[in-house]
């Protein structure tokens, strides 16, 4: 039974059928599997393993909260913060409004929401390990002070994690379009010039020209023979990847 005096549902749930919560619900099961996946003995390893969660796309806690619904994940929290005051002294008693009320509270907080699930489970761990020295009686307030500390903290690593994959992924698009990039001797000789005096040189040659040219033209003529120019090289890069492709054995 779920340590919480209110009946875990899918109340403020997606419907089913949206394509975000079918996506979760797909790879997650429904709300007793959640509780599973994401239980109490997640704790340890989610807590070693945020930044390969985050890499691995693990959904953050909006996600799961806007998927199973408030009620029913924070069922799930209970279960986290019931096993967590009892790891924390013999002496501490259960009380399941205060639980309830705790668990509600981070499920319906915006400062949480952006964390992944295995942030969320991480500070559980770290809470019955003494990191947060809470003292005394354990009350929402303690508790909820020291998420709030945490979670700071936590969503600059992850936005730290979020802005490397980030870069990575902006040098993957680079180093795919230097892969994919004409050679400029190829696209030189294909329009009849002399790769020799290089692309700058040619840019600098050109520019002199359409200068030269510009006071003889009016400008709707030079953006005509401009855009014409610029289909003329798009077409031809297309031509040399088709042909690149074709000649790559297979």
């Amino acid at each position: 039974m779920l340590p919480s005096n209110r009946r875990p549902d899918n109340s403020g749930a997606l419907a089913k059928t949206d394509p975000r919560a079918l996506a979760v619900r797909q790879q997650y099961g429904d709300l007793p599997q959640l509780c599973k996946t994401f239980g109490v003995s997640a704790q340890r390893y989610c807590a070693k393993n945020v930044e390969k969660a985050v890499r691995s796309g693990v959904p953050t806690f909006a996600v799961i909260v806007r998927t199973y619904g408030e009620d029913g994940v924070a069922g799930l929290i209970g279960l986290h913060i019931t096993e967590a005051i009892l790891r924390m002294g013999e002496d501490q008693d259960v009380d399941e409004y205060d639980v309830d009320f705790i668990a509600h509270a981070i499920c319906e907080s915006e400062r949480f929401r952006l964390l992944s699930m295995a942030s969320i489970l991480r500070f559980f761990h770290l809470l019955k390990c003494g990191e947060f020295d809470i003292y005394g009686k354990v009350t929402p307030r303690k508790v909820l002070e020291a998420f709030r500390k945490y979670a700071i903290d936590q969503q600059a690593k992850e936005n730290r994690i979020a802005y490397e994959m980030e870069k990575e992924r902006q040098e993957q698009e680079r180093e795919e379009a230097r892969r994919n990039a004409v050679p400029w001797e190829v696209w030189a000789e294909s329009q009849g010039i002399d790769p020799s005096i290089g692309f700058h040189g040619w840019m600098a040659q050109k520019f002199k020209e359409t200068t030269e040219y510009g006071r003889k033209k009016t400008t709707a003529l030079l953006f005509v023979e401009v855009l014409e120019s610029l289909v003329r090289i798009i077409t031809f890069i297309a031509d040399y990847m088709k042909s690149e492709k074709q000649a790559k054995p297979k």
